[in-house]
């Protein structure tokens, strides 16, 4: 299968591993150095939510040095699309050359600026909606859900651009194929639950988006 092979692509994965190294460092630093604050912030914060008292209880019970590392695991995925969106033209370029070869647009920083920017802007609304939500993480069933409804929040738009504006419009590709994209990304986001792998999880949902962007590509030819 395509997916995999470009997966395991040496190419792809000098790439995938950059954003991944980057991203692991940046957050190391921050919980280093905020890691008393975030701790009492998140108990602060949980007294005021729905089921606070059980909440505290089962946080209480897995301790304070793993209640950091699972928010340290999450904050690492959640920002590996920002981090990404320096390098995704390496990603995508490489298997548009080995399966489609699609003509290239012309494009400038702006462009790369605005992929940035697109990230940044659905990790804000994925914060802002999980401040809120996070409650829900502790209902069994409903959790898995509601995180890869997160999940989905976090990277959908930032895959649609990184693995389309090398070739059409973004909006364009969003607009014609708004429910097979929403579906592919809530469905593909069942990486992130395996361990490990989820760290490389944005890359393999992209790489599966530029397939299905690249693949209406050749079709008009």
């Amino acid at each position: 299968m395509n997916i995999i092979k470009d997966f395991f692509d040496r190419q792809i994965i000098k790439y995938t591993f950059l954003p991944f190294l980057i991203s692991i460092i940046f957050w190391a630093v921050i919980f280093l150095v905020f890691k008393d604050f975030i701790y009492g912030f998140i108990f602060s914060y949980i007294s005021h939510l729905p089921f606070s008292n059980a909440i505290n209880q089962i946080l209480s019970g897995i301790g304070s040095g793993i209640v950091i590392f699972i928010l340290y695991y999450f904050s690492v995925i959640s920002t590996l699309g920002v981090f990404s969106s320096f390098f995704i033209d390496k990603i995508v370029l490489r298997i548009n050359e080995k399966h489609y070869n699609c003509p290239v647009r012309e494009t400038k920083l702006k462009d790369s600026l605005k992929g940035v920017w697109i990230s940044l802007k659905a990790f804000l609304i994925y914060f802002i909606v999980f401040v809120f939500t996070f409650f829900l993480l502790f209902i069994p069933v409903v959790n898995i859900i509601y995180e890869m409804f997160l999940l989905t929040i976090l990277n959908k738009k930032p895959l649609v651009f990184d693995s389309s504006y090398l070739f059409f419009e973004p909006e364009e590709i969003e607009k014609q194929n708004k429910w097979k994209i929403k579906l592919q990304v809530f469905f593909s986001s069942l990486i992130y639950f395996i361990p490990f792998v989820s760290l490389f999880g944005y890359t393999f949902q992209l790489i599966l988006m530029t397939h299905f962007v690249l693949k209406k590509c050749k079709g008009k030819r």
